[in-house]
């Protein structure tokens, strides 16, 4: 059997933290604002890894000079 490393496909807002290093807040501040997706899953909110990737790479070109 061939050892597969997996990705995780989404990501609860305290991996979001820890992934991004953004704070709390502020990803709740950017899902408010919609400029970050995310959906619900009961009680629990989540972001889809490809849309948090996408939301810090436009956070990085927006602070380029």
């Amino acid at each position: 059997m061939q050892n597969i490393k997996s990705e995780k496909i989404c990501h609860s807002i305290n991996t979001a933290v820890d992934y991004s290093s953004y704070s709390r807040s502020y990803l709740f501040e950017a899902i408010k604002n919609k400029t970050l997706k995310s959906f619900k899953r009961g009680h629990r909110r989540f972001i889809l890894h490809k849309d948090l990737v996408e939301f810090i790479h436009r956070e990085a070109s927006q602070g380029e000079v």
